[in-house]
């Protein structure tokens, strides 16, 4: 494949990637809730470990991933539009559906959880009375107030770069990026960085936050692969580089996750285990990230109006799953049926309710405007902004 240059309207395979780490984080909450691992806000009793192993996967790298995304098209937007209106564009996509998101999500499902764990007259009194609000936490949002921290931050080094790094040491700092990733070796290095962020961490795994306060763990790690998808952007030659090695990448990533399963399932995490499980969950961290962006790169970079339609449509259905998945796991609660089977009702019904939703609700009003970056009255008409 040839990359798109910085001018190009769209980097469809990166938007493909994008949205797919959307659509894996509403299968990790359909999947979660009957699991008897793994925190939600309540849990049937029917439970089953058979997808357990998809979790672990999935955890290692859908965030990394999205975060280099994230800093892939921030610098994308800073280039294309300047800061002015770069900031404006964060501020409506990402803020705004933060702030209103939350405000509409928490309660529904804190009030879903209330009721599948006590029944329908404790939840109303538990919303009605305040209660719930004791319990504040950004649920599934935490991906977006982490994203504006971070875009804070990268804010301040494109500011201050300039004012305290000498010119030399700045004409050099693109060469070693370029030269790591050009390297066949190239998760090892970065995977240095990513291990040495995961040592504060209290499990071997990326930790989700406890609460709105951000932790600076918690950003240092995810700021290594946002940091990463900004300068990919400047460099965005290399992007044929990944994905030449996609397979390859994909293939170590297989010998580092089985490796950190084999650690992560021995139940140890001191001493020299505490130390292998982080640098195994690194590695596979960053194959799985290089893998899965290069293979994108390969095989979907070319235009589709339905893959344009369902990655325009990844974000609302994101933001707005949790109180649908909760409400399809309550309404099965009862049914005789075996999880797995419960599991593939909530998806689907997820999707079924979501989508058409979207397509007459979002899609062609100002809440469509705020998501996709403009009104779009066609079905498949596809929206072009970033």
């Amino acid at each position: 494949m040839s990359a798109p240059t910085a001018a190009a309207s769209r980097y469809h395979a990166l938007d493909a990637l994008r949205a797919a780490m959307m659509f894996l984080g509403i299968y990790l909450h359909a999947v979660v809730a009957y699991s008897p691992h793994g925190g939600w806000l309540f849990k049937p009793p029917q439970l089953t470990t058979t997808l357990d192993y998809s979790m672990v996967l999935i955890h290692v790298f859908r965030m990394p991933v999205f975060y280099v995304m994230a800093g892939f098209f921030a610098a994308l937007l800073l280039q294309r539009y300047g800061s002015r209106r770069a900031i404006a564009n964060r501020y409506w996509r990402i803020v705004v559906p933060f702030v209103v998101g939350w405000i509409v999500i928490y309660p529904l499902a804190m009030f879903m959880a209330a009721y599948g764990r006590r029944g329908l007259d404790p939840a109303i009194d538990f919303i009605l009375s305040g209660r719930f609000l004791d319990y504040a936490h950004p649920l599934h949002l935490w991906f977006l107030e982490y994203l504006i921290v971070l875009y804070a931050l990268a804010a301040i080094v494109v500011v201050a770069l300039p004012l305290v790094v000498p010119p030399g040491i700045r004409a050099g700092l693109p060469g070693i990026f370029r030269s790591v990733v050009q390297s066949v070796w190239a998760p090892l290095p970065l995977g240095v960085l990513s291990f040495l962020a995961m040592l504060p961490m209290t499990h071997p795994w990326l930790e989700d936050p406890p609460g709105f306060v951000p932790l600076t763990r918690l950003v240092i790690a995810y700021g290594i692969p946002f940091g990463f998808g900004w300068l990919l952007f400047i460099h965005a030659d290399l992007l044929d580089v990944l994905a030449r090695r996609g397979w390859l990448y994909m293939a170590g990533a297989v010998l580092a996750f089985v490796a950190y399963l084999a650690l992560l399932f021995s139940f140890a995490d001191r001493g020299m285990a505490f130390y292998a499980l982080r640098a195994a969950h690194a590695l596979a961290m960053w194959c799985l990230i290089l893998g899965t962006t290069g293979l994108f790169l390969r095989y979907l970079s070319g235009h589709s109006a339905l893959r344009r339609y369902l990655c325009d449509s990844s974000y609302f259905l994101y933001i707005a799953h949790l109180p649908v998945v909760m409400l399809f796991q309550l309404i099965l609660l009862d049914v005789p049926l075996p999880p797995l089977a419960k599991i593939a009702l909530a998806l689907a019904g997820t999707i079924a309710v979501l989508l058409p939703l979207y397509n007459y609700a979002v899609r062609p009003t100002f809440i469509g405007a705020a998501l996709n970056g403009r009104k779009y009255p066609g079905a498949l008409a596809p929206a072009v902004a970033v």
